[in-house]
Parts: C-alpha cells; structure tokens; sequence
C-alpha cells in the first residue's frame, strides 16, 4: 500500500506520466488504427514487434472497425503468429463524431493458450481411453481389455508429458494397499513388499494416496519421502486418481531429467488422472457385472434343470420295479442310471461358475496321454479345491509329476526348494488370487528362479483385483486361462508351454 501510493505521487506530481505509458508497462503494445488499416500510432512496445504481427494485429483492428455497428462495444480477437498467440482489447474511437478509429491492446497469451491446448489434448485422450466401443470391446476379455487401456494410457503419457517410466497404482479401500496395475520403466516392489496409502513411512505414493494431494518432488535425493524407483532418478510427480472425489489410486511419472516437470503438468496429470480413474471402474463394473450375470444364469439353469432330472429318476425307479427280473431290463436300467449321473455330474460342473473344470469325463486316461507332459514336474496353486484336485487328476493321468498348494507361501517355498535340489519345475500353474499372495508373485518368483520356465494364470470370469495377468503378460506370461475352462484347453495350453524336450528315458 505505502508502495503505491508513493507512485501515485510521482505520477501525480511529475506529470511525465500518461494513459499509453502506464499501458506499456501492462502489456505488449498499444495502437490506434483507422478504418483502411494504417496504425497510425503505436507505443514503443507495439513498434518493437515484428512486422508479421503488427500486420495481423492492424488487420484484426480493421475488422472491428468495419463490422462494429456499436461504437462503444469493446471486442476481443485472438490471433496466432509462428508459435506465439496474441489476444486483442479494441474499442472503437469516435472522433468529429465518426467512429472509424480502434485503439487496441496487443497482450502475448502464449503460456495461458499453451495450456488451454493442454488441456483439450488431456481431454482428447481421456475421452479416447473412454472410448470402450462395443464393437471393439467386446469381442475382447477382460485381460486384453486392460492391455487395450494400458497402450491408450501409454500413449498418452508420452505424448502429454513426455514421460516414458510410470506407475499406476489401484488403492483396496479395506487393506489401504496400494495394488500396481500398469507400469513402465519403474521396476516393481520385491516380493513380499507392500505399498500402503499412509502420510508417514510409505513414501511419496503412499502420501498422495493418504491426503488425496499431489506431489512434485523436483529433487529426489533431498526430499525425505521419495523412495527408490527410477534408477538415478532426478525428478518425479505423483497424482492421486480421484473418481468422485474419492481416491481409488495413484499414478507416479519419473525421469532423469531435474527439470522435466512443472507445477502445469502436475496441474494436468490431476486432470488427465480423473479420466484414467473412470476407465478403470468402468472395466471393474464390466467384470462384476459379467461374473454377477453368470451366477444368476447358472442359478436359473440349475432351477429349470432340477424338475425334469427328479422326474426322470422317479420314472427310473419305477421301471426297475417292473424290469428288474430280466438281464436286457437291467442291462437298460445300468444305462439310464449312467446317463443321469452323467447329466447330473455335467449340469453341476456347467454351474459351478469359476471353480469348475468343464469336460473332465472326456478325457479318456488310456490311449490319450500327452507325451510332453510325461515326466514333468508342475506346480499347481489355487484355493479352491475342487479346482485345484481336478486339475492335479488331469495332470498326473498324463504322466506329469504334481505339486500342489492351497496358498501362496508353501508354494514359493516349494519353488526355492526344488532350485535347491536341481530338479526346478518345468511348469507353474496358479490362481490369481490366494489368500496369502496373488498371482504376479508367483509369477516373479517362478522367473526369478529360471527366466524360461512357463507360468500359466487362471482366474474367475476375469476377476484379477490384483491385475496379475496385465503385469505378468508385460513380463512374458505364457498364457491365461478363465475359469470355467475345458479340460482339453488346459492340456493344450500346458503342452503348448513345454517347449523342451522330455526327460531322457521317457
């Protein structure tokens, strides 16, 4: 205030002060143009200008002046030059009663229109990554609909921000763990590390996560939160995904460039995180709405089904009163029995969602056993054990050499303990999710052990909380199964895997 009113003063008292000088100072030019388009007075700063933007600058002028029908309507016009955009205040001049006279301001707005065009580009792409047309979608599951986002969102990121090395982190809303789902550059946590959403002792992701607040770390080696991710990294900004304004996650950028964000790309990685939240609950409605669908199918299939199975066992029975005194009558009886076991064991294997193994009875142990899987040693992982003790039985008909677990821990221990022994498995099938683990650890720890054993991830009707099966296929995931899946698939997918030569002597 003191510091004004002593310019006021100077101003007041010098004199040497106009209109057009204090606008000097305000902005890049001042001029008076008439109606053919001359300037024919312009400030200093105006003059200092090219002659390419003057002209345009005169040309908008003109303009206003011919369409204006009020004379003291002020109008605003934007133009470009080269790579700089320009926006002009003209009112129009009425001089001897004739308004055919505009004086302008001329304002460079190239960093605020710079930022308007970011922001119809993050737009743009957000709407993209939204764009889940059903023709394209749909033929598509849901492990290859989240590659299909993954490369929209890598896009993006490269293209918006320049940044190659990212993480996108989903946040469980009852263990607060922070879940990577899609990630570039930035190597994950070891296995048996978690990242958890708290403001102390979980880095800047676990911060951001915590308060909802971004994070831009310009110095990583000095700032106390910043935890090791990108080797030598120099710079990083990290974003919470809000949907509703509620967390669900974070995404992370890091480069070895110190000055490769500012505080505009951490304005519009919040804005672009709002869209990469969306896509995600969007392909997390479609997997419950799918497996929710299924169990109402099944539920009515086994209703409908239920009636004409109990009535042909009550005819059954009373047929076997009235054939049972002749070797053809029970010789039909022993049939029918079988058939209806038969339907009976099918509907049931049909219904049971994803726990069940489809077609086990059509697989015939003599005559038909796989010669690559003879001798084998596979490990299988999943906690359902129906499941689980099916697809053991298949195996172990074909020759294969079965170690199975319920849970994730016996079965990394198993997998370190048969490395010890030189006898590691040639085969590793396992749920993508277990009580104790999820499957992209297993996966880790399978090719951490030897890079070229194969790993094959199952799961129910697409459900992967974890996102395993995008993160493990990033890092040379054989193949997935969604369960119910047939008995033959899994023989072909595990024959497929098993690329080596058999064991001599088998």
């Amino acid at each position: 205030m003191i510091e004004t009113e002593i310019m006021t003063s100077k101003i007041n008292n010098s004199g040497t002060f106009d209109a057009a000088t204090l606008l000097e100072g305000l902005v890049d030019g001042v001029g008076v143009v008439d109606a053919a388009g001359e300037i024919v007075w312009m400030s200093a700063r105006l003059a200092g200008q090219t002659p390419e933007v003057m002209r345009r600058f005169a040309d908008t002028c003109r303009d206003v002046v011919r369409e204006a029908k009020s004379p003291r309507a002020s109008h605003l016009r934007r133009f470009r030059s080269g790579t700089k955009t320009f926006e002009v205040a003209i009112s129009k001049l009425v001089v001897e009663g004739q308004s055919d006279h505009a004086v302008a301001t001329l304002v460079n707005v190239t960093p605020r229109q710079r930022l308007f065009d970011r922001i119809e580009q993050v737009d743009n792409a957000g709407d993209m990554m939204l764009n889940l047309d059903a023709v394209i979608v749909n033929p598509l599951n849901v492990a290859e609909r989240l590659k299909l986002l993954e490369s929209r969102v890598e896009q993006a990121l490269r293209e918006l921000f320049a940044a190659s090395n990212y993480q996108v982190r989903l946040l469980d809303r009852k263990t607060r763990v922070l879940e990577l789902v899609l990630h570039k550059g930035i190597a994950p946590l070891p296995i048996g590390q978690q990242m958890r959403a708290d403001i102390d002792g979980a880095g800047i992701t676990g911060y951001v996560a915590s308060t909802g607040q971004s994070y831009l770390c310009k110095d990583p080696t000095n700032d106390p939160r910043y935890r090791s991710g990108l080797p030598n990294c120099r710079c990083s900004l990290t974003t919470p995904l809000l949907l509703h304004d509620r967390v669900v996650g974070t995404i992370n950028l890091e480069s070895g460039d110190p000055r490769a964000f500012e505080e505009e790309d951490q304005f519009l990685l919040e804005l672009y995180g709002r869209y990469v939240a969306m896509a995600l609950n969007i392909l997390d409605m479609l997997i419950v709405e799918r497996y929710t669908t299924n169990q109402r199918i099944t539920g009515s299939v086994q209703e409908e089904i239920a009636i004409p199975v109990r009535t042909l066992r009550e005819s059954l029975e009373s047929l076997r009163e009235n054939m049972s005194n002749t070797s053809a009558g029970l010789l039909a009886l022993g049939q029918m029995e079988d058939c209806i076991a038969t339907l009976e064991k099918r509907l049931q294997n049909a219904t049971e969602g994803f726990r069940g193994v489809l077609g086990v009875d059509r697989i015939s142990v003599a005559g038909s056993q796989q010669p690559k899987l003879a001798g084998r040693r596979v490990l299988v992982v999943d906690d359902e054990a129906g499941i689980r003790e099916a697809i053991v039985t298949i195996l172990s008909q074909q020759g294969a050499i079965v170690t199975s677990f319920a849970s994730g821990e016996p079965a990394l221990l198993a997998l370190d303990a048969a490395k010890n022994k030189n006898a590691p498995f040639e085969l590793v099938l396992s749920d993508v999710r277990l009580p104790d683990r999820n499957g992209y650890e297993i996966f880790r720890a399978t090719k951490a052990i030897d890079p070229e054993t194969p790993v094959i991830l199952m799961t129910g009707f697409g459900y992967d909380p974890n996102h395993s099966i995008v993160r493990s296929s990033q890092e040379g995931l054989h193949c997935f199964l969604f369960k119910p899946f047939q008995a033959q698939q899994l023989l072909d997918e595990a024959c497929k895997a098993i690329v080596t030569p058999p064991p001599a002597g088998l």
